[in-house]
């Protein structure tokens, strides 16, 4: 397959995913998100964010000139609703980033209501829901422009890269001319991004109960930065071809781990599982656990081998309180919540119904050990 006739295929195929008419590809969702806002014509204006989205998000909007503003979410759901934009006071707020975290769907039929209401430019942050149906389309059709992540641990996974979909051809022209101007992604990124994950899953294990520790974050923004936005001028179309491909077998595969996990512990009186709204597929099977015995049964799964078992996402207020040189939120309760009890077990090909049973086992044991 020639370089050009994988990008084809692979355009080809996020359009029937996607239902968009304009494929877009980038370094990584945070450089589309950069890219799109700058191309939306937005400068020194709100952006609103979820306040429990990737840090990478909040990134793109501060290197694109604007300001990021957090979004409660509903701790119920994990997602921004209209009630947590209610509570919005903001002036001159310019756009919206709606994302669907864990693979949930957000209400985002009545979150792009409400942003046309008020004239946002709204970008629907995919990132984590590839191959979902969101509110009766399928998630990427939303919004003036929709992100996709093919990431480390994303659903379709090639390790790196990104896309951005549209139906208006003349802001897809604008957003292609800004990601021109975009360093290519090297060796010296790829290191600086190795040492920026290294620190910061220490760092988010202990920020909110060491709160002195999100003074480092300015000087570690300012070292790393760079690794929010870049482009891949040798896109590996052909790899993507292949996981898009294999996406059916994908998302079977998700179904499948989750009712296992399900099976072991959707009674169980200890463990919080979340609704999920019709069509979502998971990107990681999100569970919530008394915060008091949160993080001491991470260590125990991580004792048991279960090194896969995640605590993503935290509050963003830690770090963007220290980045961001003025406030930029309210009150968080939700996502402190959430940030404080949520725990991400595995759905993807590194387990397979015997491990995922064995994982949900150690869940219970821990718990019944202790009582």
């Amino acid at each position: 397959m020639s370089y050009l006739s994988a990008k084809a295929r692979c355009s080809n195929l996020l359009r029937s995913l996607t239902g968009r008419s304009e494929i877009l590809y980038s370094g990584r969702a945070a450089a589309g998100i950069w890219a799109a806002l700058r191309a939306g014509g937005l400068s020194d204006q709100w952006v609103l964010i979820p306040a429990n989205t990737c840090y990478l998000v909040m990134w793109a909007v501060l290197q694109s000139g604007n300001r990021p503003f957090l979004v409660d979410v509903d701790p119920t759901t994990a997602n921004i609703s209209i009630e947590t934009l209610n509570q919005i006071q903001q002036q001159h707020v310019g756009a919206l980033i709606v994302a669907h975290m864990y693979g949930l769907g957000a209400p985002i039929r009545s979150v792009q209501a409400w942003a046309r209401e008020r004239n946002l430019f709204l970008i629907e942050d995919a990132a984590l829901a590839l191959g979902a149906e969101v509110d009766g389309q399928p998630a990427g059709s939303w919004g003036d422009v929709s992100v996709l992540s093919f990431g480390a641990g994303k659903i379709a996974n090639i390790g790196i890269g990104g896309a951005l979909v549209t139906d208006d051809r003349s802001l897809a022209a604008d957003i292609a001319a800004q990601l021109a101007t975009l360093p290519e992604w090297s060796s010296e990124l790829d290191n600086l991004q190795d040492q920026w994950l290294e620190i910061y899953w220490a760092l988010h294990q202990f920020e909110a109960v060491n709160p002195r520790l999100a003074e480092l974050y300015p000087a570690l923004y300012e070292l790393y930065t760079g690794i929010t936005t870049y482009q891949l001028l040798d896109f590996p179309y052909a790899d993507l071809v292949d996981e898009l491909r294999r996406l059916p077998k994908n998302l079977a595969h998700r179904a499948e781990i989750r009712l296992t996990y399900l099976e072991v512990l959707s009674d169980y009186p200890h463990v919080r599982i979340f609704d999920e709204p019709p069509g979502s597929i998971l990107w990681r099977f999100p569970i919530l656990i008394a915060a008091a015995h949160r993080d001491r049964l991470l260590k125990h799964l991580w004792g048991e081998g279960f090194y896969e078992v995640t605590k993503w996402y935290p509050s963003l207020r830690h770090m963007a309180g220290q980045i961001a040189p003025y406030p930029c939120f309210d009150l968080t309760p939700g996502a402190d919540t959430l940030g404080a009890k949520i725990i991400n077990l595995p759905v993807d090909a590194s387990v397979n119904t015997e491990s995922a049973l064995a994982l949900a086992a150690a869940i219970r044991a821990y718990f019944d050990h202790d009582a």
